[in-house]
């Protein structure tokens, strides 16, 4: 094999860390040149500089590599398509080398005009002859890819002495024991602090007094200089951000300086607006740690009244769930098919740093965003939150309405009418018959009239066609659009807004500076020279969990909540129980949903006295909708089944580690008591249940969740002890003592089975064993338990939950569409037949239902499924139990006689109440395995009693 063959034969690899050295690359020998033998690798280009810093932060030697030559080709330039032709050609050599200063060190012969000075150069523990270095070359055959030949990768002299480092005896007490410059994350510190307005000296005073108590310099970073903090602090005053008169060109001469902080860039053509986006390394490794597997949210239209463009900010949400802002978007407009190109340049952007990187949901703030391009570039789900139109909406009823009565009223009205589109039960009529009876208030419905309605028609689309944000989800990016704010409208002329060029620069500096330092773990050293504008807090959502339940009472109508700094301060909640509560602290007058208002939804969630979160019905109802198919679609219905099993079953992981001890406790004390689901226990909210946008509950109790509610930390599947006598629970419900106990903070899935796999039967029989040996409760038992009260944890958990079972419960569209047709025409033909007669079909006759549908499918279909068994399921016509429990099965001989019609209309009520008994039970496809594993062992029975 030729050498360039071999070379471009090798596997590119790409690391899953965000840095990576030698060490974690497979080498390759190829011939080179000169008889000498190359090692190489191909790596991603655009991952160079992961390599580099990989390679500097060497433990055994640190040290940092510099760009000794570069030889790179025009972009325009013409050049012939040669298999080994050089787009670009970098040198990298170890900072230590390769002159050295050393005494009696030589300089390298290809400086021959190199005179000998009288005195060393200044700087004798730098340049010390280190021969280590690397090449880059990005060749023309292949222009993504990077070959890397390392031929010297140790860090050695010419006498092939260690020349640098711990294991060099001779830099003991030098400079020269550590790397030569200081880190990244020590620079980015002390940018940050001096953006933020700390002073040179109290940075240094700081810095040296953490490295006494540790006991001296134990890194390169431990001899930090006055001296370079000094100077970082005089280029941060006599930069400007106005590089050039004509906005435009200062923005273009920005982008070129600043090519690592700019994921893309666009500027004005005749059908394209101008685009920039703007993302720095950190913010990219933000974006990777903290996006995979989780959330993204989307801050759009921020400054549209102030700022030339409005920025869009995408955030994440961290470990405390605050949110960090990931990227911004500079551009005139966003709701349009212009933002496919930048997304798929920020998806690709992190595709390459990390492949395994996978969201899994996208929420929006504006009904107008392209969900279709979201799903295409990220392949997640869109969910929509509705923080923006509450924070108007109530801000307005505080600034338009003084009464305080009517100001409630209002606001109840709005919330109300929110909650039944959400639920599917609602339309615009809902504000037109507000605006009607609330017309005496002519301020506010002035502004409501004029802003709103003409907008509400997009927003009841997008509320009814995507899944809704959680309450802490909502929390977190209302704080994060109040802190940037505060941080970037902070300048006292107000003429430089209408400048581009000053806000990329204010973002990437001291913007940037304020978020970072969010995340910096010695943040509190410097706390006494914070600014009112840095100064991050807590949410209102983390503020809530550190109010007592104790000092929340309820009052008829209102709530009263006490202050936790002045106990003699109480503050009023009305409407309490929902998001649109009024209250009468500073927060809430604003317009934020404050810390109050959420501890009351939280303390009425718990006592069972509301219904679950506007989330959890979403997520119910999808699922039915998703197990709403006929049972003779085989390969819909198994597809459907498992995605519900492994929704299931992902739900109980994440909560089985945080309760496990507890499950024990109460499976110990139930004995022999059967174990159900609390989905089996309580069924499906279905949507013959909701009347008027409210859920009709038995015994003044609520239907309990089956995942996390809209704080998030319901149990999933709770055991409970069911009384078989009068189906009310015995048992006692899972609860924590506390609000805040975080689950595992991402998902992270197996690959979920496929349509083949499930027609083959793996996806059941992976649950069979466990799940089939509890029996289904009664159908007719509709009364939820009692001791239903779950406990709150994270929102942002369950709008993950959200994201991944709205993804996995996208079916295919086609045959999706054929089924629902399919199960329209039966349910109508049962109507009709159940209209005429007056019959109804008994629920309590499952088995005989069941076993009807299977003898009418072995006597239809040629096929039929495997379920472990290989023998094919004979006719059966039928399954009784008489009082003393035994079984007997009828033949076609002794079935009654009956006419064709009547047996038609007999299975098509048994169909119906099939699809009945599968969309009121998350667990129904248990039910039809349990069904079908009794049909195949009474072949079994039928088969011993003709021998």
């Amino acid at each position: 094999m030729a050498r360039w063959d071999e070379i471009l034969s090798l596997p590119v690899q790409s690391p899953p860390n965000l840095e990576f050295s030698a060490a974690e690359l497979v080498w390759s020998k190829v011939e080179g040149w000169r008889d000498n033998i190359d090692r190489v690798a191909l790596i991603p280009f655009a991952r160079v500089d992961d390599f580099v810093r990989g390679e500097s932060s060497n433990k055994d030697c640190p040290t940092r590599f510099h760009v000794e030559a570069r030889r790179r080709r025009p972009p325009k330039a013409p050049y012939k398509p040669k298999v080994d032709g050089i787009l670009e050609y970098i040198l990298y050599w170890c900072s230590f080398g390769p002159d050295d200063h050393r005494k009696g060190g030589i300089v390298r012969p290809s400086r021959n005009t190199y005179i000998p000075k009288k005195t060393n150069a200044g700087r004798p523990n730098t340049k010390r002859g280190c021969t280590c270095h690397f090449i880059v070359k990005r060749l023309i055959a292949e222009p993504s890819v990077a070959l890397i030949i390392y031929n010297q990768e140790k860090h050695v002299d010419k006498q092939g002495l260690p020349c640098h480092g711990p294991q060099d005896k001779k830099a003991a007490g030098t400079r020269a024991m550590y790397a030569p410059y200081i880190s990244e994350d020590l620079r980015l510190r002390v940018l940050s602090l001096l953006y933020v307005g700390v002073s040179v000296e109290t940075i240094m005073q700081r810095h040296n007094e953490s490295v006494e108590k540790q006991g001296g310099p134990y890194n390169r970073d431990d001899l930090l200089t006055h001296r370079y903090v000094r100077r970082q602090e005089r280029s941060i005053r006599r930069s400007t951000y106005e590089l050039d008169a004509d906005d435009a060109v200062s923005v273009k001469m920005w982008v070129e300086s600043h090519q690592n902080h700019v994921f893309f860039y666009e500027d004005f053509t005749d059908s394209d607006p101008f685009i920039l986006g703007i993302q720095t390394e950190w913010q990219l490794q933000q974006m990777i740690r903290f996006g995979n597997r989780s959330l993204i949210a989307s801050d759009s239209r921020f400054g549209t009244n102030k700022l030339k463009y409005p920025v869009h900010s995408l955030i994440v949400f961290n470990s405390d769930k605050k949110a960090i802002p990931v990227a911004w978007i500079i551009t005139p407009r966003f709701a349009s098919l212009d933002a496919h190109r930048w997304m798929r340049a920020l998806y690709n952007r992190v595709r390459t740093k990390d492949p395994s990187w996978k969201l899994a949901g996208f929420i929006v703030d504006d009904p107008s965003t392209d969900v279709l391009t979201i799903r295409d570039v990220f392949e997640c789900s869109v969910l929509i939150s509705f923080w923006r139109v509450r924070h108007a909406w109530h801000k307005n009823l505080v600034k338009r309405c003084a009464e305080i009565e009517m100001r409630v009223e209002l606001s109840m009205r709005l919330g109300l009418a929110v909650d039944e589109i959400c639920k599917g039960c609602g339309n615009v009529d809902l504000f037109e018959k507000f605006m009607e009876d609330f017309i005496d208030c002519s301020e506010f419905m002035d502004y409501f009239t004029a802003v709103w309605y003409p907008r509400i028609g997009a927003w009841i689309s997008a509320l009814r066609t995507l899944p809704l944000a959680s309450l802490e989800t909502c929390a977190a990016m209302e704080f994060y659009h109040n802190q940037f704010k505060l941080r970037l409208s902070n300048e006292k002329d107000p003429a430089v807004y209408q400048r581009i060029d000053w806000l990329v620069d204010k973002l990437g500096t001291k913007v940037h500076s304020y978020f970072w330092l969010d995340e910096y773990s010695a943040k509190d050293d410097f706390a006494r020279y914070w600014k009112d504008e840095w100064v991050s807090g807590l949410t209102s959502w983390r503020k809530a969990l550190k109010i007592p339940d104790s000092d929340v009472t309820i009052e008829g109508r209102c709530a009263k909540v006490t202050e936790q700094l002045d106990e003699d301060r109480i503050y009023v909640v009305w409407n309490p129980g929902s998001q649109f509560g009024v209250c009468d602290c500073s927060g809430a007058e604003m317009g934020y949903l404050c810390e109050h208002v959420l501890k009351v939804i939280k303390v009425l969630r718990e006592k069972g006295s509301m219904s679950p979160s506007l989330s959890l019905f979403q997520y119910n109802k999808a699922l039915t909708d998703m197990l709403r198919c006929p049972p003779h679609d085989s390969l819909i219905r198994d597809h459907a089944l498992s995605l519900a099993l492994y929704v299931q079953k992902q739900l109980n992981a994440l909560v089985s580690p945080i309760h496990n001890t507890k499950d024990t406790a109460i499976t110990n004390q139930q004995g022999s008591q059967p174990l159900v689901s609390a989905k089996q226990s309580i069924g499906f909210v279905d949507e013959g249940r909701c009347v008027n946008g409210t859920l009709n509950h038995e015994n003044g109790s609520e239907a309990p969740a089956g995942i996390a509610s809209d704080l998030g930390s319901e149990s999933v599947d709770r055991v409970v002890g069911t009384n078989s006598s009068n189906g009310e629970a015995s048992g006692e419900g899972i609860s924590g003592s506390e609000m805040d106990v975080d689950p595992p903070s991402s998902i992270s899935p197996p690959e979920l089975p496929s349509c083949n796999e499930v027609v083959a039967g793996n996806a059941l029989s992976e649950h069979g064993d466990s799940a089939l040996s509890n029996k289904a409760p009664n159908v007719n038992s509709k009364s939820p338990p009692k001791d239903n009260a779950l406990r709150d944890q994270n929102g942002c958990e369950e709008d993950i939950i959200m994201a991944e079972a709205s993804g996995a419960l996208n079916l295919d569209t086609s045959m999706a569409s054929e089924s629902e047709n399919d199960i329209t025409d039966k349910i109508h033909l049962t109507d009709t037949a159940l209209q005429s007669d007056g019959n109804h079909v008994n629920p309590g006759d499952e088995a005989e239902a069941v076993d009807i549908i299977m003898a009418e499918d072995s006597e239809n279909r040629s096929t039929t499924l495997n379920y472990g068994d290989s023998e094919p399921v004979p006719d059966v016509a039928a399954q009784e139990s008489d009082d003393s429990g035994k079984q007997k099965l009828l033949t076609e001989k002794e079935k009654p006689s009956t006419t064709k019609c009547e047996v038609e209309n007999n299975v098509e009520e048994a169909n119906c109440e099939i699809c009945k008994k599968v969309t009121d039970y998350v667990d129904g496809a248990l039910d039809v395995g349990i069904v079908m594993e009794e049909a195949a062992n009474d072949t079994a029975i039928s088969a011993s009693d003709k021998q």
